[in-house]
Protein backbone atom coordinates (compact mmCIF):
# COMPACT_ATOMS: atom_id res chain seq x y z
CA UNK A 1 0.00 0.00 0.00
CA UNK A 2 1.38 3.16 -0.78
CA UNK A 3 1.44 5.80 1.74
CA UNK A 4 -0.85 9.02 1.57
CA UNK A 5 0.45 12.05 -0.73
CA UNK A 6 2.18 14.94 1.41
CA UNK A 7 -0.72 17.62 2.48
CA UNK A 8 -0.06 21.08 3.34
CA UNK A 9 -3.21 23.64 3.02
CA UNK A 10 -1.67 26.44 1.18
CA UNK A 11 0.14 24.05 -1.05
CA UNK A 12 -2.10 22.90 -4.66
CA UNK A 13 -0.32 20.34 -6.88
CA UNK A 14 -0.83 17.39 -8.20
CA UNK A 15 -1.00 14.61 -5.37
CA UNK A 16 -2.14 12.00 -8.40
CA UNK A 17 1.38 12.13 -9.72
CA UNK A 18 2.71 8.51 -9.44
CA UNK A 19 5.49 8.09 -7.25
CA UNK A 20 7.83 7.22 -9.98
CA UNK A 21 8.16 7.10 -13.23
CA UNK A 22 9.89 4.18 -14.85
CA UNK A 23 10.60 5.64 -18.21
CA UNK A 24 12.04 8.93 -17.08
CA UNK A 25 15.15 6.52 -15.99
CA UNK A 26 14.84 4.45 -18.46
CA UNK A 27 15.61 7.47 -21.07
CA UNK A 28 18.43 8.98 -18.73
CA UNK A 29 20.09 5.75 -18.97
CA UNK A 30 19.20 4.28 -22.41
CA UNK A 31 18.34 0.87 -20.16
CA UNK A 32 19.66 -2.07 -23.05
CA UNK A 33 20.00 -5.95 -22.10
CA UNK A 34 22.47 -5.45 -19.97
CA UNK A 35 20.29 -5.52 -16.74
CA UNK A 36 23.05 -5.78 -14.15
CA UNK A 37 24.86 -3.25 -15.72
CA UNK A 38 21.04 -0.90 -15.82
CA UNK A 39 20.92 -1.21 -12.12
CA UNK A 40 24.17 -0.36 -10.97
CA UNK A 41 23.72 2.53 -12.67
CA UNK A 42 20.21 3.56 -11.17
CA UNK A 43 22.15 2.54 -8.06
CA UNK A 44 24.57 4.78 -8.40
CA UNK A 45 22.18 7.38 -9.17
CA UNK A 46 19.92 7.27 -6.16
CA UNK A 47 23.39 7.22 -3.96
CA UNK A 48 24.30 10.52 -5.47
CA UNK A 49 20.83 11.77 -5.10
CA UNK A 50 20.81 10.52 -1.24
CA UNK A 51 24.48 12.25 -0.62
CA UNK A 52 23.21 15.41 -2.35
CA UNK A 53 20.24 15.86 -1.15
CA UNK A 54 21.04 15.30 2.44
CA UNK A 55 22.92 18.88 2.50
CA UNK A 56 19.81 20.19 0.93
CA UNK A 57 17.43 18.84 3.57
CA UNK A 58 19.60 19.78 6.46
CA UNK A 59 19.53 23.68 5.00
CA UNK A 60 15.53 23.53 3.95
CA UNK A 61 15.09 22.25 7.70
CA UNK A 62 16.81 25.45 8.82
CA UNK A 63 15.13 27.60 6.56
CA UNK A 64 12.15 26.12 7.76
CA UNK A 65 13.01 26.91 11.22
CA UNK A 66 13.84 30.92 10.33
CA UNK A 67 10.95 30.86 8.28
CA UNK A 68 13.21 32.36 5.57
CA UNK A 69 10.91 31.44 2.13
CA UNK A 70 13.92 32.54 -0.17
CA UNK A 71 15.93 29.74 1.07
CA UNK A 72 13.02 27.56 1.38
CA UNK A 73 12.31 28.01 -1.91
CA UNK A 74 15.99 27.65 -3.32
CA UNK A 75 16.39 24.18 -1.38
CA UNK A 76 12.81 22.86 -2.74
CA UNK A 77 13.58 24.09 -6.35
CA UNK A 78 16.82 22.11 -6.18
CA UNK A 79 15.12 18.76 -4.57
CA UNK A 80 12.26 19.21 -7.30
CA UNK A 81 14.83 19.20 -10.19
CA UNK A 82 17.11 16.92 -8.95
CA UNK A 83 13.53 14.17 -7.76
CA UNK A 84 12.08 15.10 -11.64
CA UNK A 85 15.29 13.95 -13.36
CA UNK A 86 15.14 10.48 -11.43
CA UNK A 87 11.62 9.87 -12.42
CA UNK A 88 10.68 10.67 -8.57
CA UNK A 89 6.89 12.65 -10.07
CA UNK A 90 4.85 13.03 -6.79
CA UNK A 91 7.94 14.71 -5.03
CA UNK A 92 8.49 16.77 -7.78
CA UNK A 93 5.21 17.83 -8.07
CA UNK A 94 5.09 18.36 -4.49
CA UNK A 95 7.96 20.64 -4.26
CA UNK A 96 6.78 22.69 -7.49
CA UNK A 97 3.72 23.27 -5.11
CA UNK A 98 5.52 24.59 -2.57
CA UNK A 99 7.56 26.43 -4.96
CA UNK A 100 4.05 28.04 -6.20
CA UNK A 101 3.21 28.68 -2.54
CA UNK A 102 5.87 30.71 -1.97
CA UNK A 103 5.76 32.50 -4.79
CA UNK A 104 2.33 33.38 -4.35
CA UNK A 105 3.07 34.58 -0.85
CA UNK A 106 0.54 32.11 0.88
CA UNK A 107 2.89 28.98 2.22
CA UNK A 108 2.36 29.69 6.18
CA UNK A 109 3.00 26.08 7.62
CA UNK A 110 6.77 25.94 7.53
CA UNK A 111 6.60 23.11 10.30
CA UNK A 112 5.00 20.93 7.74
CA UNK A 113 7.51 21.36 5.15
CA UNK A 114 10.21 20.45 7.68
CA UNK A 115 8.39 17.12 8.30
CA UNK A 116 6.52 16.49 4.90
CA UNK A 117 9.50 17.41 2.35
CA UNK A 118 11.64 14.81 3.74
CA UNK A 119 9.40 12.49 4.67
CA UNK A 120 8.65 12.02 0.98
CA UNK A 121 12.34 12.23 -0.04
CA UNK A 122 12.22 8.67 2.34
CA UNK A 123 9.54 7.15 -0.07
CA UNK A 124 10.35 8.56 -3.01
CA UNK A 125 13.97 6.84 -2.38
CA UNK A 126 12.22 3.49 -1.58
CA UNK A 127 9.97 3.55 -4.28
CA UNK A 128 13.03 4.23 -6.61
CA UNK A 129 14.92 1.27 -4.58
CA UNK A 130 11.80 -1.28 -5.81
CA UNK A 131 11.30 -0.43 -8.83
CA UNK A 132 14.43 -1.00 -9.92
CA UNK A 133 15.35 -3.90 -7.54
CA UNK A 134 18.06 -2.18 -5.98
CA UNK A 135 17.08 -3.55 -2.35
Amino acid sequence: MLPAPPQIPQVQYDASAPLMEREQIEMLLAEDDDAAQFRSLALELLTLFKADAQESLARLDAACQARDQAALRKWVHFIAGSAGNLGMMRLCAFCRGIERAIDDGVLEDFEACARQIPAEFDVSCQCFARTFDLE
